[in-house]
């Protein structure tokens, strides 16, 4: 029981992380049964209410479970390269859109990566440039990520704007519906 409960209180301020919050569930369960049982062993004895024992562990069991829930869906959303919670993929894009030089963004994926540690990728609309100055607005279009968001890694993928239909670099027009 000391030793649960210590870890337990160890690792309260950890929380915050998944892998210490589940090993607090995990201590916080131990701790709790080693105190239902002694206080399910002397309430017996005082009684001889056998039931009482398979309840209490009835009872461990339901709020360990339902503690787990929470580990449980946030560990299947960062699997699931989930968006963070407190991120907006159009918040993300508009501020983006701010940086000088860049014309349009799209294909805008934000995901987690557990313990606040979050990444973007994009595909960002350009005029025509050299080499050094492309660089120049990944870095910035990098701050700005880093900056606004704590997004930590930011993968960017820079497009030329204006290149005619014909260069076959672009999407053609789309196809339109014949009226029938």
């Amino acid at each position: 029981l000391a030793v649960n409960g210590g870890i337990t209180l160890a690792l309260v301020r950890g929380r915050g992380d998944l892998n210490l919050r589940t090993i607090l569930i995990h201590n916080f369960g131990d701790a709790i049964s080693n105190i239902a049982i002694i206080v399910g062993a002397v309430f017996i004895r005082m009684t001889g209410a056998d039931w009482i024992d398979p309840l209490l562990g009835l009872g461990i069991g339901i709020l360990v479970l339902w503690s787990s829930i929470a580990v449980f869906r946030e560990s299947s959303h960062l699997l699931l390269e989930g968006r963070p919670h407190d991120l907006q993929v159009e918040e993300v894009a508009r501020a983006i859109l701010t940086v000088e030089g860049v014309q349009e963004v799209h294909d805008v994926h934000l995901w987690s990566l557990g313990g606040g540690h979050n990444a973007l990728s994009l595909h960002a609309r350009i005029p025509d440039m050299h080499m050094e100055e492309c660089e120049c607005l990944m870095e910035a279009i990098r701050q700005v990520a880093a900056k606004q968001f704590h997004i930590e890694h930011t993968t960017v993928q820079l497009e030329r704007a204006g290149l005619p239909a014909k260069s076959g670099y672009v999407m053609p027009e789309p196809a339109k519906k014949e009226n029938r």
